[in-house]
């Protein structure tokens, strides 16, 4: 995929099916730089391309509209479509972080793992689960990650704090060893991982701003 793009500028060229699938392959495999970079693309074809042109919704066609041309097939061209919105499951998924534990239905279970870059300070949102809100909340400011998350009562959650030093993770203050609620698991990618049960959190560790900008840069393509 990330080739396919040098041979469009490294724009897009995807489809209805493609497209859901495409941003979330590529934070699978490492590629979350490439994935901030198509969103934050303002140049056709791209969802920056839709908002370049008046948009307050995702469309089906990268080419809804177009200044100068109008409006392409508007009697088979919807202006509030799944299609090419599903890019809203990627950033549920990796900006947000919440992520359902398909083992666990109905969020039993769940992972909190927001990927930070493409210049992003911060980030908030709310899932209204059947078990109750779930609430991952995120910034960064001063070379520290802070992370803000609520579990609902009776479901539990494997929680990802990306850190450039896994030593200065603390919760509410303390170490994670001495909170109430948390077990460390590892060290992942970049994240301490912890299991923590029900209630409210409040994670900060160490993450330095050559960090970002280096997630924002990753995997550029070349022309």
């Amino acid at each position: 995929m990330v080739e396919g793009f040098e041979r469009y500028d490294g724009h897009l060229s995807t489809g209805i099916q493609t497209t859901h699938r495409l941003m979330l392959e590529l934070s699978r495999n490492g590629y979350d730089g490439e994935a901030y970079r198509l969103l934050n693309l303002r140049s056709f074809p791209s969802w920056g391309f839709m908002l370049e042109q008046g948009a307050t919704t995702i469309w089906e066609r990268w080419d809804g509209y177009v200044k100068g041309r109008g409006f392409q097939n508007p009697g088979m061209n919807s202006f509030n479509h799944w299609a090419l919105g599903a890019v809203g499951e990627w950033i549920w998924r990796n900006i947000i972080g919440i992520n359902p534990d398909e083992a666990y239905p109905a969020y039993k279970r769940f992972a909190i793992r927001p990927r930070p870059g493409g210049g992003l300070r911060w980030a908030k949102g709310t899932y209204k689960s059947i078990r109750g809100p779930i609430t991952s909340d995120w910034k960064i400011a001063d070379n520290t990650f802070t992370l803000d998350i609520a579990i609902p009562a009776n479901t539990t959650a494997t929680v990802y704090v990306p850190t450039t030093n896994p030593e200065s993770v603390r919760e509410s203050g303390k170490l994670p060893r001495q909170a109430k609620g948390v077990k460390f698991l590892r060290v992942e990618d970049g994240n301490a991982v912890f299991a923590v049960e029900s209630g409210r959190y409040a994670f900060v560790s160490e993450w330095k701003t050559a960090d970002l900008r280096a997630s924002t840069d990753e995997h550029k393509p070349r022309r």
